[in-house]
C-alpha cells in the first residue's frame, strides 16, 4: 500500500474473481490479517 503503515495486500485467484487479503507483520514478524474480501464484493 502507498502509506507508511506497513500494510500489504495479497490477491489470491479464485474461480471468476479473487480474494484480497490485507495484512501486516507485527514486531514479532507474525502475520496479522486485517481484512479479507472477494474482488466481486460490492464495497462501500
Amino acid at each position: 500500500m502507498d502509506d507508511d503503515t506497513g500494510r500489504r495486500e495479497l490477491v489470491v485467484p479464485f474461480c471468476a474473481g479473487a480474494y484480497v487479503l490485507r495484512y501486516m507483520r507485527d514486531e514479532n514478524d507474525t502475520v496479522v490479517l486485517i481484512r479479507v474480501w472477494h474482488s466481486k464484493e460490492k464495497r462501500t
